[in-house]
């Protein structure tokens, strides 16, 4: 393990390589340690949304630090190093910035430390889990990675994986307050997934859908400002992107996995979840942008 790590950093800062190829080994360090970084991250913020900013800050500051590595087999103790770094920062950062005495705060304020609780309450649920679904949790809601990726990556059967992330998303519930129960760990789409949705580029998956086995259910997908949103069985769900081929529902464990004719352009979608396969929903009709404002 050591001996590859030490090959991917050498590789990683080898000027004699393209910028590609550097880049290229660089990501494969990525995909190595964000799982261990990203805990790392979250034991000491107590905070998945700002421990998910300090390891990326700290994937930046490993980059442009590299070079300064003497040993490459011990590139995980000095990331470690580094998200400690960026991790202290945030925690000085927070503390300037929290108000030491404002008897009536303003909304913003009060918005700001009601997100904070709940991020801590969310990050104390998810440290009670066990070793095992606190692995998948990681990997699926805060990393991204599929419910296959997983199952890959942890050498265990699809149905194993998405009954482990069943059971530890049911027992963070039962240790969240009431009042944020419902928000928990809800996916949302990032920046760039918004901005691409409001400049088009996600049209070619608007219009309708049928599955075969119910030919009853039609599923519609719509753009609604920078929202893509499907509607189907009397449900709303906005939609993230994982990756080219995949969307995910943002309030509950559903992805469609887009299929292409030969021409490329989407025809279906085959429909997951928990990782269990439960149909194909195949496009009809034409494909017309819905950009209604959301909300």
């Amino acid at each position: 393990m050591n001996h590859d790590v030490a090959a991917l950093v050498g590789r990683a800062r080898n000027d004699e390589l393209s910028i590609d190829q550097q880049h290229a080994a660089f990501a494969e360090l990525m995909r190595r340690f964000e799982e261990s970084a990203f805990s790392w991250s979250l034991r000491l913020l107590d905070d998945p949304e700002e421990a998910k900013d300090a390891t990326q800050d700290a994937f930046i500051a490993a980059w442009l630090k590299l070079r300064q590595l003497r040993d490459p087999t011990a590139f995980g103790a000095w990331l470690k190093r580094l998200i400690a770094t960026q991790c202290n920062r945030r925690r000085r950062r927070g503390r300037s910035t929290e108000p030491l005495c404002e008897p009536r705060p303003s909304t913003a304020t009060q918005c700001y430390l009601e997100h904070r609780d709940q991020q801590r309450f969310l990050a104390t649920a998810i440290s009670k889990l066990s070793e095992a679904q606190h692995r998948i949790v990681v990997l699926f809601y805060f990393l991204g990675r599929t419910i296959d990726e997983i199952a890959g990556t942890l050498e265990l059967p699809k149905g194993t994986v998405g009954k482990r992330l069943y059971s530890a998303r049911i027992a963070i519930r039962r240790n969240l307050p009431r009042a944020i129960r419902d928000e928990f760990l809800r996916l949302q789409p990032s920046r760039q997934f918004q901005r691409e949705v409001r400049e088009g580029l996600f049209d070619e998956y608007v219009g309708e859908y049928r599955f075969d086995e119910r030919p009853e259910l039609v599923v519609r997908i719509e753009r609604e400002g920078a929202e893509l949103v499907t509607y189907g069985g009397g449900q709303r769900s906005v939609l993230a992107s994982i990756r080219d081929s995949a969307l995910v529902t943002t309030a509950f464990d559903g992805e469609g996995r887009c299929q292409r004719d030969l021409a490329g352009r989407v025809v279906q979608f085959v429909y997951y979840e928990f990782g269990a396969r439960l149909g194909i929903a195949k496009q009809v009709g034409a494909v017309v942008a819905v950009t209604k404002r959301a909300g």
